[in-house]
Parts: structure tokens; C-alpha cells; sequence
């Protein structure tokens, strides 16, 4: 039962974040919630943390929309595999806007206890990001023949 009402989890947040719904995002997060991201400045902490965090994500790229592509629930455990696509129009980790498009993969990994995400870490092609924004080269391998 708790693989299903953890799936419908996910579902209700990237449907939140979509609709610009920060409130009804941050309902959902435990006041303990301790979460990860690389473009995070530290450790993203209680609802008040996410929701700085989501604002500041949604000022760099207002249009920001996010499909999900996978969901797996395991007993208390949620990983969620998602498409998000965007145009950067605010700074973000350093970055000054570009009016850039970006297109970007990535892996959010979840704790759920009693309906509120409690533990997270997003793992995203930050690498394909960077270099979207043209903050980043990165050489093509070559095969040797």
C-alpha cells in the first residue's frame, strides 16, 4: 500500500511545481526534511528551505516544466526520474541569465514517512546543464582506431 501512496506522492509534486503551486509542494515536506542537490549552496532544510530553493530554481527558469519518465517505490523509499525543460532567465549557481533553452535529465531520490518527504537528493545531468548554458566546454571522446 505504501509503494502507491508514495507513487501518487511524486505525481501530486511535479503536478505542484508545474502549476506554480508552492504551498500545496511544501505541505508535503516534513518540518525536519533535509534535502540534497549540487546546485544547492548546502543542504536544503524544512519546508521553508524547499521553498526558498524551488524559488529560486523558478526565477532562473520561469517556464520550467517537468515530466516524469519513471517512478519506483520501495517501502519507504521513492526515486522518480524526470525530463524538465526550461529558458534560463534569472541566475542560477552563478550563472547570469542566457535566454538559453535547457533540456535536462535527472534522479530525485526520496525518504516518505507518514505522506511528507522526510530525506532527498537530486541527481541531475548537471554537466549537460552547464554546457546548455554555455558555462561549460566539454571535449568530445574520440574512439583510437
Amino acid at each position: 500500500m505504501a509503494e502507491k501512496e508514495n507513487i501518487e506522492y511524486a505525481k501530486q509534486q511535479i503536478a505542484a511545481l508545474n502549476a506554480r503551486d508552492l504551498d500545496g509542494y511544501v505541505s508535503r515536506i516534513d518540518d525536519l526534511y533535509v534535502g540534497q542537490s549540487e546546485t544547492a549552496p548546502g543542504p536544503i532544510r524544512g519546508r521553508e528551505g524547499v521553498r526558498q530553493h524551488l524559488e529560486t530554481l523558478l526565477k532562473a527558469f520561469p517556464d520550467l516544466r517537468i515530466e516524469i519518465e519513471q517512478i519506483i517505490a520501495s517501502g519507504d523509499s521513492l526515486v522518480v526520474r524526470t525530463s524538465a525543460t526550461g529558458t534560463h532567465k534569472g541566475s542560477f549557481a552563478g550563472v547570469a541569465p542566457t535566454n538559453k533553452s535547457i533540456v535536462l535529465q535527472g534522479c530525485n531520490v526520496f525518504e516518505i514517512r507518514n505522506g511528507k518527504a522526510i530525506k532527498g537528493r537530486l541527481y541531475a545531468d548537471n554537466a549537460t546543464l552547464f554546457q546548455q548554458l554555455g558555462a561549460l566546454s566539454l571535449h568530445k571522446a574520440t574512439v583510437a582506431s
